[in-house]
Parts: C-alpha cells; sequence; structure tokens
C-alpha cells in the first residue's frame, strides 16, 4: 500500500510499505546496472581481456574466434519515468550503445559542459516489465542527451510500441511504481 506524504499542493513525495518484508520505502525508486548486460554474455575467464570498464564508459571487445566483429561502445545514462502525483521520477540507471566516434567525443569532453551536445544510441531493455509481446528483450532506439559536467547523460526513447516507450512519455501510476520496485528491492 502506498501512503503520500503532503508537501502543500503540487506533487508529493513517494512512499511505500513492502508488502513482502514489511519495511518502508521513502522516495522514488531508483535502480542502476553497474555493467551493460552484455558483459555478462563474456565468459568469466574472459572478462579482464575483453572488457574494459569503469563507472561512466564500457567498451567490450569480440572473443578472438569472432575476427570480423567490432567492439561495443556503452555509456552510462539515466532514463526517468515520471510517477503521477509524485515530486521525483521512477529512475534508471542503464547503459546505451554508441558508435565508435560518439564515444570517443563523449570520452574527450566528459569533464564538460556537453548539455549542448548529444548521440544516437540503442537501449537494450532488460528489465521484466518491459519485454516483447514475444517474451524477447527489446532493443530501442534512443536519443542520448548529454549533460553538464558531472551530469549523467538522460536517455529519451525513440517512438515505438514498447510499453517503456510509452511509460517514459505518459508516465506511470503509483501502483505500477510500487509494483515493479518491490521485486526489486529485494534482488
Amino acid at each position: 500500500m502506498a501512503r503520500l506524504f503532503e508537501t502543500g499542493s503540487g506533487p508529493r513525495r513517494f512512499e511505500f510499505r513492502c508488502e513482502c518484508c514489511g519495511n518502508l520505502f521513502s522516495g522514488s525508486p531508483s535502480f542502476s546496472l553497474r555493467r551493460p548486460e552484455y558483459v555478462f554474455d563474456v565468459p568469466e575467464e574472459e572478462r579482464d581481456a575483453r572488457v574494459v570498464a569503469n563507472d561512466d564508459l564500457c567498451i567490450i571487445y569480440p572473443s578472438a574466434d569472432e575476427p570480423d566483429a567490432l567492439p561495443s561502445y556503452w555509456i552510462r545514462a539515466v532514463l526517468d519515468i515520471p510517477i503521477h502525483g509524485a515530486a521525483d521520477p521512477f529512475c534508471w540507471g542503464l547503459w546505451v550503445t554508441q558508435s565508435r566516434e560518439s564515444f570517443d567525443r563523449y570520452q574527450a569532453t566528459f569533464d564538460l559542459d556537453q548539455s549542448d551536445d548529444g548521440s544516437f544510441g540503442w537501449l537494450p531493455v532488460h528489465m521484466k516489465y518491459y519485454r516483447n509481446p514475444d517474451g524477447s528483450w527489446p532493443m530501442l532506439e534512443c536519443d542520448v542527451r548529454w549533460g553538464s559536467a558531472g551530469a549523467r547523460p538522460t536517455i529519451h526513447l525513440w517512438e515505438s510500441d514498447n510499453q517503456l516507450y510509452r511509460d517514459q512519455r505518459d508516465g506511470i501510476s503509483w501502483e505500477k511504481a510500487i509494483e515493479i520496485a518491490s521485486p526489486l528491492m529485494h534482488d
């Protein structure tokens, strides 16, 4: 059950008591992935040689038996989903692919104000509530808007039939935010 705190008129603070554990969670949900999901497709014994990553950037190199394959380039960004009536959005810290050129430009200007810049990306969606109707995981096109110095870029999905696009565009109810967040609080 969600309980709201009044902050005068307008948006309110998001809070709910988990039905599973009984703990009270306060503030809009926020979850992030430490690395792109595709890092875990690389066999563990090869990761040190094939993955170069920090908290903001990642390069995954192909295996030796893929001589024509190219590395994949990733940047960490934020996808916000408005929660109806809440002061703050449901926040996802996710990884988006970048072309080599965009990745290099982003990295070269990382410590500068990049708020007038951005790039195209693909967002691989590995989120339980956002699978395709056939059960597969979607890859969604997006614009990545780079931010001011020290701020993570933001993800703006292109129009699609995927529910994640609709949720980012239209927002979600308190109940849906709780439904999505509750099991993740215990992972």
